[in-house]
């Protein structure tokens, strides 16, 4: 899976098991792959968004989650101008819009 992936690029064991545990107990391992979220994926790449963080969208979109948070700006300003059913905000914001 996609998710998979991304955690095993991290390079500092510590943080990346913390990753991992955080990703197990939430049960996002859950979410299958499908045609839908391939052709999401497809047309958000048409907003300058990359490839994984494209299918990474598409996926949380699937399970209608309310925030992506990341601290990639470049993500973040092109998400802006696509048509997103979430909201893609960095942790500062999201701490703030949400508390």
């Amino acid at each position: 899976m996609v998710i998979d992936f991304e955690i095993s690029k991290i390079k500092l064991d510590n943080k990346r098991r913390q990753v991992e545990d955080l990703y197990d107990a939430i049960e996002l391992s859950q979410i299958i792959y499908s045609q839908e979220i391939k052709q999401r994926a497809i047309e958000l790449k048409q907003f300058n968004i990359k490839d994984m963080d494209a299918l990474h969208l598409a996926f949380a979109e699937s399970v209608d989650i309310d925030y992506f948070i990341t601290t990639d700006r470049i993500l973040i300003n092109a998400s802006k101008r696509s048509n997103l059913k979430i909201k893609v905000i960095n942790p500062i914001e999201f701490i703030m819009e949400v508390i």
